[in-house]
């Protein structure tokens, strides 16, 4: 993640993450958006759009019912957003989200241990947090500066003197 961190409004983080905006006041109102919104929110948003539509073999749920947010997507969100500021994230560090833990694995010895214990032909789902984190610089830089384009908008507007 960069070393400066830019305040973002909750349209932004959505813009940023690649998700409709209505994703973002999803997660709001279920507590994983908060203000203010820094670039650890849109790795947290991705991630929360991740988890919160995955269905665990032999677990019914009604799309059109309203899920509340389990524990495990909870962790798993919270993990994604710690990984955004840990120094040790690379883009090849992966958050690992089975039915009842979340793990962060980056090395390859990581992996490997994490496939040996954790792993045994259960489901999980692999989510590339790291590769997210590294494209955060990009996405941040790529938003529209809302308050230069309303400068400028607000001068063409004044008449001459």
């Amino acid at each position: 993640m960069s070393g400066v961190s830019k305040q973002l409004s909750t349209s932004a983080v959505a813009v940023a993450a690649g998700l409709s905006e209505s994703w973002a006041w999803k997660a709001r109102d279920q507590g994983i958006l908060y203000e203010p919104h820094f670039e650890d929110s849109v790795v947290a948003l991705r991630v929360y759009a991740f988890v919160t539509q995955i269905a665990w073999p032999g677990k019914r749920r009604a799309r059109s019912a309203r899920q509340d947010l389990e524990l495990w997507q909870s962790t798993a969100v919270e993990a994604a957003r710690q990984a955004a500021s840990d120094p040790n994230t690379t883009p090849d560090t992966a958050l690992w989200v089975l039915e009842d833990s979340i793990h962060l694995v980056t090395t390859p010895a990581e992996r490997a241990a994490f496939d040996l214990e954790h792993l045994n032909g259960r489901a999980a789902f692999r989510v590339p947090v790291g590769l997210w984190v590294s494209e955060l610089p990009d996405a941040i830089a790529g938003l529209p500066d809302r308050s230069r384009a309303r400068t400028k908008r607000t001068a063409a507007a004044k008449p001459a003197a």
